[in-house]
C-alpha cells in the first residue's frame, strides 16, 4: 500500500506539472495571436505620426522654407543691429579718447607754458634789479657818438 500511495503523489504532481505546461502553452498561443494586432496598431500609430511631421504638399513644404528663411532674416537682422551699436559705441569711445587725449595734451601745454611764465617772471625780476641798480650808479659820460656805438656794437661788425 505504501507504494501505491507514493505512485498516486507521483501521478498528481505529474497531473498538475501537465496543468501548468497546458496553461503556458495557452497563454503562448493567445499572445501569438493578439501580438499581429498590437504590432499593426504601433505601425498606424508610427505612420500616423510620421505622416503628421511630414508635409503633405508642395505648398507645406515652400512654405516651411519660407518660415527658415523669414526666421534667417530675423536673426540677421538682430545682428546687424546688435553690429551696429557696438560700432556706434566703439566711436563713442574713440571720441571720448581722443576729447581727453586732446585735453591731456593741452594741459602739458599749459603746464610747460606756466614754467615758462615762471622762468620769464624771474627774468624781468632779475632785469628790475639790475635796472634799479645801473639807475643807482653812476652812468659814464660818453662825449662821443662812434665810442657808444662801438660799445653797442658786437667786435665782429667793426673789422
Amino acid at each position: 500500500m505504501e507504494l501505491n500511495g507514493c505512485i498516486q503523489c507521483f501521478i498528481g504532481m505529474i497531473e498538475g506539472l501537465m496543468y501548468i505546461g497546458i496553461g503556458l502553452l495557452t497563454g503562448c498561443l493567445i499572445g501569438l495571436a493578439v501580438m499581429p494586432l498590437i504590432h499593426d496598431r504601433a505601425v498606424r500609430l508610427t505612420i500616423r505620426r510620421l505622416e503628421r511631421a511630414l508635409p503633405n504638399s508642395i505648398k507645406e513644404i515652400e512654405a516651411d522654407k519660407d518660415l527658415l528663411r523669414a526666421d534667417f532674416a530675423m536673426s540677421t537682422r538682430r545682428l546687424e543691429l546688435s553690429n551696429e551699436q557696438l560700432r556706434n559705441k566703439t566711436a563713442s569711445q574713440l571720441a571720448e579718447l581722443g576729447r581727453k587725449d586732446v585735453l591731456n595734451r593741452l594741459k602739458a601745454q599749459r603746464d610747460v607754458l606756466k614754467v615758462e611764465v615762471l622762468g620769464l617772471k624771474g627774468q624781468i625780476a632779475a632785469l628790475k634789479k639790475r635796472l634799479d641798480r645801473d639807475r643807482d650808479e653812476p652812468r659814464p659820460k660818453v662825449h662821443h657818438v662812434g665810442a657808444m656805438l662801438r660799445q653797442w656794437i658786437p667786435h665782429r661788425v667793426h673789422h
